[in-house]
């Protein structure tokens, strides 16, 4: 336990009778050479650890569950994209199996575990992520709507993004992206949802390795510390998106 905590944690929530508990699952660093990914990720836990009174309301309503570093023997070995075993983690979703990709096979299962129990609500998946090619801060999310006419889903889908567009100026809402392309088939985003509930968001939070840029200023470089603030600013979103400020 984090003494910054005092005597709360992560985990501990204020649930009224019949009320099932609101959890939000993090991963980062599946691609060892995306080492902003654990900024970012370091931003959020660094804020949901502190004794911001913002903090502490968000930790009596939401649990978070985190994993820092979902691929730690690539980053051991100085990996860019794959494993100790050659692969791509993030392409091996669908059937992991436990001999050969561990990491993704007790991860599926735990949040298979969440989804499947009456007494929680799995209301996100985020994996942290890197680009190499985009600019500023970003997602990429699932096209949700069956046809174009069913547009509600996707609106619900897109209201997360429009809240951290407000609070981070990194965050890029024009920049995310509705992707359904067949090169991302067997990524954590993708093959997900396969196994969890019909509202649970599926997010792939990205940063660029390179810079940010507001409208009608200069691109500005990230840094370790702006990178962190992506990961606190993500953290402030929850509150606004479950409406406790």
């Amino acid at each position: 336990q984090d003494p910054r905590c005092g005597e709360e944690s992560l985990s501990k929530n204020e649930l009224r009778k019949g009320e099932k508990r609101r959890v939000v699952f993090v991963s980062a660093r599946v691609h060892p050479g995306e080492s902003p990914a654990s900024y970012m990720c370091h931003g959020l836990i660094d804020f949901l650890l502190s004794s911001n009174p913002l903090a502490q309301l968000l930790r009596k309503h939401v649990t978070f569950m985190i994993v820092p570093m979902l691929n730690p023997d690539g980053v051991f070995l100085g990996n860019y994209r794959t494993a100790f075993c050659g692969l791509d983690l993030n392409r091996q979703w669908a059937n992991p199996t436990e001999w050969l990709v561990p990491e993704n096979y007790h991860v599926k299962s735990l949040i298979k575990g969440l989804a499947d129990d009456p007494l929680i609500s799995l209301d996100f998946v985020i994996d942290m992520h890197a680009h190499s090619t985009s600019m500023n801060a970003f997602c990429f999310v699932n096209l949700v709507a069956d046809d174009s006419r069913d547009l509600s889903r996707m609106q619900d889908e897109l209201t997360f993004l429009r809240l951290m567009s407000i609070n981070c100026k990194m965050f890029s809402l024009t920049s995310s992206r509705i992707c359904y392309d067949p090169s991302k088939l067997g990524t954590g985003r993708r093959e997900l949802p396969q196994v969890v509930q019909d509202h649970t968001h599926c997010y792939t939070l990205e940063a660029s390795f390179f810079c940010y840029q507001n409208i009608g200023c200069r691109p500005t470089p990230f840094t370790q510390q702006s990178l962190i603030e992506v990961g606190r600013d993500t953290g402030i979103t929850f509150l606004d998106y479950y409406k406790l400020r």
